[in-house]
């Protein structure tokens, strides 16, 4: 799937990126178990798609990657974000594509800032028997 595939380029350079800073980072998601950085029971699926320390403490990093204002979180994700809002951080990467991606980090405690705007977008599925 292309949006997989976006996805996992954008957490493989928000990786490189913070290596480059903190030197050991303990990669998590199950993107990483694709692109062949860790072993298949290496993987969680959590709040966050990898950590680092800095000094003595321990930095969770959610990676977007799209292309405007605009990513999604899930309910566990943001969940997670609010349980260690301290020390959670969404990197958000656009311009993939091109020369020179970017790579942003989104204010702390985003969801309480009025900078952003959140909306909760609620998909349901159907049984019938």
């Amino acid at each position: 799937c292309r949006l997989k595939e976006i996805g996992n380029s954008g957490e493989l350079l928000v990786y490189n990126y913070v290596l480059s800073k903190y030197h050991v980072v303990e990669a998590k998601s199950e993107a990483f178990v694709q692109m062949g950085i860790i072993a298949a029971g290496q993987a969680m699926s959590g709040g966050y798609d990898m950590l680092y320390k800095d000094g003595d403490k321990t930095i969770y990093v959610e990676v977007k990657t799209g292309e405007g204002n605009r990513f999604y979180l899930s309910p566990n994700e943001l969940a997670f974000a609010r349980e260690h809002a301290d020390c959670y951080h969404v990197y958000y990467v656009t311009d993939l594509n091109t020369d020179k991606p970017k790579i942003s980090v989104l204010a702390d405690k985003f969801w309480e800032d009025e900078r952003y705007t959140m909306r909760e977008i609620i998909e349901s599925i159907e049984f019938t028997f």
